[in-house]
């Protein structure tokens, strides 16, 4: 992973998210990584640059980390288990999250459309163990979707959200089916998109095995239609508990709300 950047953007979305900002009850209580449990809900969206005047440098590196977790539906049969042990990174459904209306507010206003809304809880782990959660939404393109990149919640002596996210415009070409190979006319000017790290396990190992290694390389089907830009979101935040987090970017934008979890494992 390249090194992460605070975030240093201006607040464009003050006006829009006022109310739920001054609604939350900051917590700045020390975590402790052996007993708490978090709850993480995100919403990452995309916004239309007003001043159309960001830059899109071409020499990015775009790369998923080799500690990734993709999030998987819940399919435990509690009557089996009443009480089983609290899954982490388990996807959550929608009734667990508290982001609703900000969901509703964003794809009801002008210039901004959710791409992915998702949640999940996890204990807390340090900068070395806590894994990096597989995030992508918005349009999908053969294997790949216009957002990808990775987030996760680190404990230090304070929670951080880092986040590791890119966002692709593709262009349209009538007649391929949404199916070109790269970014034909220009091959040189965007990096290739990595593969999503099951699908390159896939390939590599045959089955569903962890492998330690992506091939980013991987013969996976890579055909998607040609990249028009592509931006990248690569920032690191402090949290406070209860209170919503925004990381900024003139065109696009992350909201994060973490949560004390009470475990529901057996004692």
């Amino acid at each position: 992973m390249r090194p992460l950047k605070t975030a240093g953007m201006p607040f464009k979305c003050l006006l829009l998210f006022a109310v739920t900002l001054s609604t939350g009850l900051s917590d700045q209580t020390r975590a402790d990584p052996n007993e708490d449990w978090y709850q993480v809900e995100l919403i990452v969206f995309s916004q239309q640059d007003l001043y159309q005047d960001e830059q899109h440098p071409t020499n990015i590196t775009l790369e998923y980390p080799q500690n990734w977790q993709r999030l998987e539906s819940d399919t435990s049969t509690l009557a089996d288990n009443p009480r089983p042990a609290e899954q982490s990174l388990i996807l959550l459904e929608t009734k667990d999250f508290s982001l609703g209306p900000d969901e509703y507010t964003l794809n009801r206003a002008a210039g901004y459309r959710v791409l992915t809304h998702i949640a999940w809880r996890q204990p807390g782990l340090g900068q070395a163990q806590s894994p990096w959660i597989i995030v992508s939404g918005g349009h999908r393109h053969g294997n790949h979707h216009e957002l990808e990149g990775s987030i996760r919640l680190v404990v230090t002596r304070y929670l951080h959200i880092q986040a590791d996210l890119w966002k692709t415009s593709f262009a349209t070409t009538a007649g391929t089916g949404g199916a070109l190979p790269g970014n034909p006319g220009r091959p040189d000017s965007w990096p290739q998109l990595p593969v999503k790290p099951w699908l390159a396990a896939l390939s590599v190992s045959g089955d569903a095995s962890p492998v330690t290694t992506i091939d980013t390389n991987s013969p996976v089907d890579q055909r998607h239609p040609p990249i028009k830009t592509i931006v990248v979101l690569n920032q690191s935040e402090q949290v406070d508990l209860n209170k919503l987090t925004y990381l900024d970017h003139p065109e696009m934008g992350v909201l994060v709300l973490v949560t004390r979890h009470t475990s529901t494992a057996a004692d």
